[in-house]
């Protein structure tokens, strides 16, 4: 669907009978006349001109009589209309896209037949598709990331109510003009070529906007659960998944293919895999090593390569080693956006541990004025009573609330990568161990040493000072050199930490 910015037309008084698609379809309907011209009503739909033609069809704006306002007519290629299983095929995939509601995914209206024209009315969404913007030249990275983002919400959306895509690609992701991305042709692109479909139907694959559809008949095959078991094949070989291009049965892992290469092409300007014949393309997808996103200038290393492993991960050859759900999905596109995420470093994590570090030692050394304690053994005793109620002070706090004092006076917040909710217990425990293991350790060494008066000698004494900033040390290189800026204890845990977000309901 290309859109463009006219006017909505005016609604007639007037409108034709309707038949819809889930009628009775007349014996003796006629075989459709031709393109449709301007003007010319198709059920209560009248044209207003052609937006564009392909393999799936002819697309139209034209508009809604009934409620006066434009909508996007697609009219499917007659094979469809004329064969009862793909045509009973099309309507129960109309019937599901149309409950989908979601602000990601294009609209369906209404199903309909007419003239032996079986037609789709859809959501008529006034913008740019990506492979529009593409012609200009990559984008930028978070937009990048924020698009595909919004693109798996509405792919979630539809593997919910039983709907695969089966063909993603820049042309189907379209940004409307308040940046919303819509995701089009849910369910559309299965099955709408025949074995008796003209031969050179297929030609010129490799076009600027990625090829059109192509087909093959599958093997017989028991479709593992949850997939869709496909009678024939249809996609574009740009963006194919390996399993798809084999006709074999395929599930929303398709899709995450699809929509990892349709990323690997927003960064980088071209698609993943290129070739001069569909055989030859088809064969990259399947076995030949992805090449690496290009880096950008004035774009850290760190957030390329954040990017490159996720593409990695989504056009994995083997589905099996693809995200295993869209949540997992969602969540992996936002650890790589650090616009998304917006993780915290060295300098602001360190001043949150110090505040949380003094009040420690303020807790502690009132407990030991007010119990009126001799420190009898200098400031080792202190020291150790400080270092004990500094860490489980913090485990309590961050699986409590998701935050220490600390953290909440700079406004951080710790979040478990897997589900961006507060930590368990048991992740929120390995994060605080983790850090203070080695200078923990040091000094208990020390301590019990100082019990039996032994003195430790320059090189211990240097073992242990190089403990107590080992954590320190090993953040500020996380900082430096990952994207998400986690540490050694965090990834462990998998948890980390960012600046507070603003809660919002999850759509």
């Amino acid at each position: 669907m290309r859109p463009e910015l006219d006017d909505t037309v005016a609604a007639s008084n007037t409108a034709s009978p309707v038949q819809t698609a889930t009628a009775p379809r007349a014996a003796h309907a006629s075989e459709p006349a031709g393109p449709l011209i301007t003007g010319q009503q198709l059920g209560h739909f009248r044209i207003v001109r052609p937006l564009g033609a392909g393999g799936m069809g002819e697309v139209y704006l034209a508009t809604d009589l009934a409620l006066d306002r434009p909508v996007a007519i697609k009219v499917l290629p007659g094979g469809v209309a004329r064969d009862p299983t793909r045509r009973d095929r099309m309507v129960r995939e109309a019937r599901s896209q149309a409950r989908i509601t979601h602000p990601n995914v294009g609209h369906i209206y209404f199903i309909g037949e007419e003239a032996g024209r079986l037609y789709f009315a859809m959501e008529y969404v006034v913008g740019q598709t990506l492979a529009e913007r593409l012609a200009a030249g990559s984008l930028a990275v978070d937009d990048a990331l924020a698009i595909v983002r919004s693109a798996a919400l509405g792919l979630r959306e539809a593997q919910r109510n039983g709907i695969t895509h089966r063909d993603i690609k820049p042309s189907n992701l379209m940004v409307d003009g308040h940046g919303m991305v819509k995701v089009l042709d849910f369910g559309l692109a299965a099955g709408l070529l025949g074995a008796d479909d003209p031969p050179g139907l297929a030609a010129g694959l490799l076009g600027a906007d990625g090829p059109p559809e192509v087909e093959g008949r599958r093997p017989k095959a028991v479709p593992p659960e949850g997939a869709v078991a496909q009678t024939s094949f249809a996609g574009t070989p740009l963006y194919m998944a390996p399993e798809q291009a084999r006709g074999e049965p395929i599930d929303f892992r398709a899709d995450v293919y699809a929509l990892g290469a349709t990323l690997f092409h927003l960064v980088a300007g071209r698609p993943p895999f290129e070739a001069d014949d569909l055989g030859t393309l088809l064969s990259k997808h399947a076995s030949a090593e992805r090449p690496a996103l290009p880096r950008r200038s004035g774009q850290p290393r760190t957030t390329i390569a954040a990017i490159d492993a996720l593409c990695s991960r989504m056009m994995a050859p083997a589905r099996g080693d693809r995200f295993a759900t869209y949540d997992e999905l969602i969540r992996a596109i936002e650890l790589a956006s650090v616009e998304h995420m917006r993780p915290a470093g060295f300098w602001v994590r360190s001043m949150a541990a110090l505040v949380d570090l003094l009040l420690s030692t303020c807790a502690v050394f009132a407990l030991f004025v007010l119990g009126q304690l001799v420190f009898s053994r200098g400031g080792g005793e202190v020291g150790g009573f400080v270092f004990v109620v500094y860490a489980f002070s913090r485990l309590a706090l961050i699986a409590r609330s998701g935050r220490t004092f600390g953290q909440w006076l700079l406004e951080l917040e710790v979040i478990d990568t897997a589900t961006g909710g507060r930590p368990a217990l048991g992740r929120a425990a390995l994060r605080v161990v983790l850090p203070v293991a080695a200078p923990g350790i040091g000094l208990s060494i020390k301590f019990t040493l100082q019990l039996y008066d032994y003195r430790l000698n320059g090189l211990g004494e240097a073992a242990i000072a190089m403990s107590t900033v080992l954590g320190p040390i090993l953040l500020l290189w996380a900082s430096m050199h990952s994207v998400s800026k986690q540490s050694i204890w965090d990834k462990v845990s998998r948890t980390m930490v960012r600046y507070r977000a603003r809660r919002t309901a999850t759509i």
